[in-house]
């Protein structure tokens, strides 16, 4: 089974692949240095502080980092404002672990652009397996961007190791690192039920422990090679019943190329709801509808989004983002989605609390059926007068039906750095090198990461 998984996960990318992963890449940069100005980064801040200086990325501050510790600090900061990439049916976020961990391990590799974009397609096609075969039932209790994550992180680290080996080499290795992996494989829901850091500290876990893997392989480490599938193995640890054909289907594409990108700092489950709130919120002005003139708001959408977030009174800024009903209130009163308004001041705004109380939410039972293939909703608003305003959106803003463009990505990093750092300056012309569709560009000498450190170097802060 592993060598049908293997031989998937290292199919070659076309010139879209490339480009979508230039994109995920992007988008990795703009959410994860935004992430690293708020509240929640401040521990991993400060433990940077004290760690050794190496050579790989260190998005905090001037003092490079040794490589499993970059994974680990770049790791931990990239979910935390929920603009992170995500997959539906895995109901991961792979770029929080593979990225960082590939800047990491190519920092002590001569590696070119071309194979080290190869390394993240093959780490984003592996955790995402991981993701599908696992299912919904795990990420019921397992937070899946960790526990399937890691693998994504060994299979991205292996492969920039040994790019330049044979086949089988490379075969050997990578299957070497993700058997490992499944010694390191943790991270369980309970860290989203109150406040605290655990959510960041199972991704920065994950990723330094996908990088510790692919160099226990590369330095000769063995080990059983049936540890996914074996009768103790991680898939019998981890499921009812073993069943691994998600991991060796055949697909007419890589999935990276199904990976979604959220346009707004909320749990991509509010999406939706966000989503079909800012297209009513068009209507409402078109027709000069007041939000006084609101007398119920019905939100229907799919059972796993109401059960991580129906919170009629978000108490905090992670609250708020996992809030439907706060997530469609500021959508109908601002008709946008900033930052901003998951602050205490807006949480507790009475007229923000007054649209939240006219909220009521429903299970729709046939796009429960639908999820995770489908992220929709529906909203109702009923007017004092009688009449009705509704909207249905049967894919969320940022999927592969309803993508970002290009240029909304780009801006999204763009505005997310100028944003949050002062003197950072020169990004657009980082943005554009990455972007570049120069011919020879693939073929280049990587260097995206040395002259992102020096960006930061000139606009970093103490902790």
């Amino acid at each position: 089974m592993i060598d049908l998984f293997i031989e998937q996960i290292m199919k070659e990318p076309d010139k879209d692949t490339i480009l979508k992963t230039k994109l995920e890449i992007i988008d990795w940069i703009g959410y994860a240095l935004a992430g690293t100005k708020t509240k929640q980064a401040t521990p991993f801040c400060k433990l940077q502080q004290s760690l050794p200086e190496g050579h790989s990325l260190n998005l905090f501050g001037k003092r490079k980092l040794n490589v499993f510790d970059s994974a680990f600090i770049n790791a931990s900061v990239g979910n935390i404002l929920e603009l992170d990439d995500v997959h539906r049916t895995s109901i991961i976020h792979p770029g929080d672990t593979v990225i960082p961990a590939a800047i990491a391990t190519s920092s002590l590799v001569d590696i070119d652009i071309l194979n080290f974009l190869k390394a993240i397609v093959i780490g984003y096609e592996t955790s995402i397996r991981m993701g599908i075969c696992m299912g919904e039932n795990h990420y019921k209790i397992f937070y899946s961007s960790a526990t399937c994550g890691v693998f994504g992180a060994a299979a991205a680290s292996s492969y920039i190791l040994n790019f330049k080996n044979n086949s089988e080499s490379i075969y050997h290795k990578i299957n070497t690192s993700i058997q490992l992996s499944t010694m390191a494989s943790s991270g369980v829901w309970q860290c989203r039920k109150g406040n605290g850091e655990a959510k960041q500290y199972a991704l920065a876990n994950a990723s330094k422990s996908g990088v510790t893997s692919a160099f226990l392989a590369q330095n000769g480490a063995q080990t059983p090679l049936d540890m996914i599938e074996g009768e103790l193995g991680f898939l019998k640890g981890y499921k009812d019943h073993i069943d691994y054909k998600e991991l060796i289907k055949v697909n007419n594409k890589l999935l990276i190329n199904d990976v979604s990108n959220k346009p707004w700092p909320a749990c991509r489950h509010s999406h939706p709801v966000i989503g079909v709130s800012l297209d009513l919120k068009k209507e409402l002005l078109k027709n000069n509808i007041q939000i006084s003139q609101i007398s119920e708001i019905v939100i229907e959408t799919y059972k796993t989004a109401i059960d991580f977030c129906d919170k009629i009174k978000p108490k905090n800024d992670i609250e708020g983002k996992f809030s439907l009903q706060h997530c469609c209130a500021i959508s109908l009163n601002y008709g946008d989605i900033l930052e901003d308004y998951f602050k205490e001041n807006i949480l507790n705004d009475i007229e923000i609390s007054e649209i939240r109380e006219k909220v009521i939410i429903k299970n729709n039972s046939e796009m429960t059926d639908n999820f995770p293939n489908n992220y929709s909703a529906s909203l109702l608003i009923k007017l004092k007068d009688g009449s009705i305003l509704k909207k249905t959106n049967l894919n969320a803003k940022g999927d592969p039906e309803n993508p970002m463009t290009e240029k909304e990505i780009c801006d999204k990093t763009f505005n997310l750095i100028n944003s949050n750092f002062n003197g950072l300056e020169n990004i657009d012309l980082l943005i554009k090198n990455i972007i570049s569709n120069e011919g020879d560009s693939l073929e280049k000498k990587l260097n995206w990461f040395d002259d992102l450190q020096k960006l930061i170097n000139k606009g970093t802060k103490k902790c």
